[in-house]
């Protein structure tokens, strides 16, 4: 029988930061041993927004830094990332064209689900994505 579970920011953090070497390691053991324990750990999307965000605003970490290290968790085999694709995707739109990350998130998943206009008084960074009809209301 397989446990589903999501993990939290904090244990994420705690690998990605290296700044607490006993929770480090808890971390990864229970993220390397998860399959052999029968547990299938997610990662909801709000974990992965508040994982951009407290690497970008607490840390410090540059747009670039901030997306290797999110592409990585991303990439984890034992991790199931819910919508991994629009993460990849608002990602790379992130790092590449000078947008907040929640809002190439919103731009890339509203787009996805066929919502190419949007309503907004933060113009000029939706306007950083390809396809997407900007209008204040």
């Amino acid at each position: 029988m397989t446990i589903n579970a999501f993990v939290d920011t904090s244990v994420i953090l705690r690998v990605l930061i290296k700044d607490d070497e006993e929770q480090r390691a808890a971390a990864e053991r229970l993220i390397r041993s998860s399959g052999s324990r029968g547990l299938a750990l997610h990662l909801l999307p709000v974990t992965v927004l508040e994982i951009v965000w407290v690497l970008e605003k607490v840390y410090k970490f540059k747009k670039e830094s901030v997306r290797e290290m999110v592409e990585a968790i991303i990439n984890t085999p034992q991790l199931k990332v819910d919508m991994e694709d629009v993460f990849r995707q608002a990602l790379r739109i992130y790092s590449e064209s000078n947008i907040k990350f929640a809002d190439a998130l919103m731009g890339v998943r509203g787009m996805g689900k066929g919502y190419n206009h949007v309503f907004t008084f933060d113009e000029k960074h939706f306007q950083r994505i390809d396809g997407l009809k900007v209008e204040k209301p």
